[in-house]
This record gives structure tokens, C-alpha cells and sequence, in this order.
């Protein structure tokens, strides 16, 4: 079983903290309500009966390649120009195990030497009680009209902010009824925002990129310009930069430009 880098064996176990001994086990928190801004109203929370024993994020950042002239000639040298982010992802896998109880004392040589289900043991319960729980981060909500964003948390941790974007459950162990007692869940969750989050932690801070905001019925030219340069009275340089005459009469939805400030 491999371990994130740096992490201690019980920690990824989720078996206790090492110093207090107190179980910290993942948790994943999910929306329930929102407004029709997209504000997190309302959540729910679960937690996981086993930590994933790795975790692995995945960026990638698209670049164009472009030549470079040299003297009026077109030199074997290249250029990167910049294209796209694409939003960064989490996967992880998650174990359920409900034949044998799970608690502090827990015997982890389970997972090593299953226990055989047709002899006697303690009873078991379907694990399904727990992986619909993960399974129906994937699903619409009446609610939402979507499948709702997602914060894992471990401990005091935010690990990753998101939707679930792929999911897939490997049941590995039954009753001789049939009832799935073991199973494991490989997930995949995507960075999610929305257009006004995302203008309004101003993901494009390069210099020769105009930076945007979505203008809110709660918006003023004013607020804007305390938000953006700290300074009320550059509501006049957005309003200039926008062709902004009267500044009352700007609908919501409106996409601004927000100029830089030169010194």
C-alpha cells in the first residue's frame, strides 16, 4: 500500500493521530442549497470508515509552441505562448469494509488476509450503506439541478474544492446471499467555479491580459474599485475604461474591464 510522502503510516491508515491518539478521518462535505448566485446556502457531511492511503493531484497548463525568427530567418529556436489552465483534479481511493467492526482496535491484517465470508464470523451489513453516499456526489440534486460542489476535508485539512467528475466501485467481497461487504471507490474530483469566483479571485494576473468582473445587483463602481485597487475613487478609471456614463444604470451581468494601475 503506498504512502503520500512525508505522511506516517497511521495517519494514512486514519487508525489515530500519532500524538493524542484521536481518530482523524476524512470527511467530505457537499452543497445542499445555493442561491442563484451559486453561494453555498446550506451542507451536509460524511466521513469515509478508512483514509486513502495516497493522494494525487494532477495540473496540466496548455502552452503553444511558436518559432522564433532569427535576422530575417527562421530560427530552429522555439517559442511557448501561453493557452489555457485547465482545472486541476484530485484522485483518490477509498476502502469500505463492513463484515469485520471497525474502531481504534481495529486488526488492519484484514486487509491483507481476507477474511473468509462462509465461515462463521460477526455479522455484516451492506457496504453499499456507505459508497451511495460517495455515488451521489456524482448524481443531479432536485435541489441544485445538479450534482452539488464538494470540500474534502481531513481534520483540520481542506484537501481539495470540487465536483465528482468520475467514479468507479469494485466490489470485492460477499455474503453468501450476495450482500457486498468490501468494496473499493476510485474517485475523481475537478476544481470547480464558477464565472463570477472565478473573476473574483482574478485567476488572470498577467500584465498584458485585461482582468474582469462580472458585475452583481449588490455591486456599486465604488465597491468594485475598493475590492480591486483599495481605493474608492478609482471607480472613475473603470468607468472610463467601460465607456461608463451613468454608473446607476449598469445591468447585472454585465462583464467590466478592470485597466491596471500605472504608476
Amino acid at each position: 500500500m503506498a504512502l503520500v510522502s512525508g505522511m506516517p503510516a497511521w495517519q494514512a491508515l486514519g487508525i489515530g493521530s500519532g500524538e493524542s491518539g484521536s481518530l482523524q478521518k476524512l470527511q467530505i462535505k457537499y452543497e445542499t442549497k445555493a442561491n442563484a448566485k451559486g453561494k453555498i446556502l446550506k451542507r451536509k457531511k460524511f466521513y469515509v470508515l478508512f483514509n486513502p492511503s495516497e493522494l494525487a493531484y494532477r495540473k496540466t497548463v496548455k502552452w503553444k509552441p511558436g518559432a522564433v525568427a532569427d535576422k530575417g530567418y527562421q530560427s530552429k529556436a522555439r517559442r511557448l505562448d501561453f493557452g489555457s489552465s485547465v482545472p486541476e483534479t484530485l484522485d483518490l481511493t477509498l476502502f469500505f469494509d463492513t463484515y469485520e467492526p471497525h474502531d481504534s482496535g481495529t486488526d488492519l491484517r484484514s486487509f491483507v488476509v481476507p477474511t473468509n465470508p462462509f465461515t462463521s464470523g460477526p455479522k455484516a451489513t451492506d457496504v453499499r450503506k456507505y459508497t451511495e453516499n460517495v455515488a451521489d456526489l456524482g448524481r443531479i440534486s432536485e435541489a441544485l439541478h445538479q450534482p452539488p460542489r464538494c470540500e474534502l476535508w481531513w481534520g483540520r485539512t481542506e484537501l481539495f474544492q470540487g465536483v465528482l467528475t468520475k467514479l468507479r466501485q469494485k466490489f470485492t467481497m460477499f455474503m453468501p446471499d450476495g450482500t457486498p461487504v468490501r468494496a473499493e471507490v476510485a474517485c475523481t474530483f475537478t476544481e470547480f467555479n464558477t464565472l463570477v469566483l472565478a473573476s473574483r479571485k482574478r485567476e488572470l494576473q498577467s500584465s498584458d491580459v485585461a482582468k474582469t468582473v462580472v458585475f452583481q445587483s449588490t455591486d456599486t463602481l465604488h465597491s468594485i474599485a475598493a475590492e480591486e485597487y483599495n481605493d474608492t475613487s478609482q471607480w472613475r478609471l473603470i468607468a472610463k475604461a467601460n465607456g461608463i456614463l451613468t454608473p446607476r444604470a449598469i445591468k447585472p451581468g454585465t462583464v467590466l474591464i478592470l485597466p491596471a494601475l500605472r504608476a
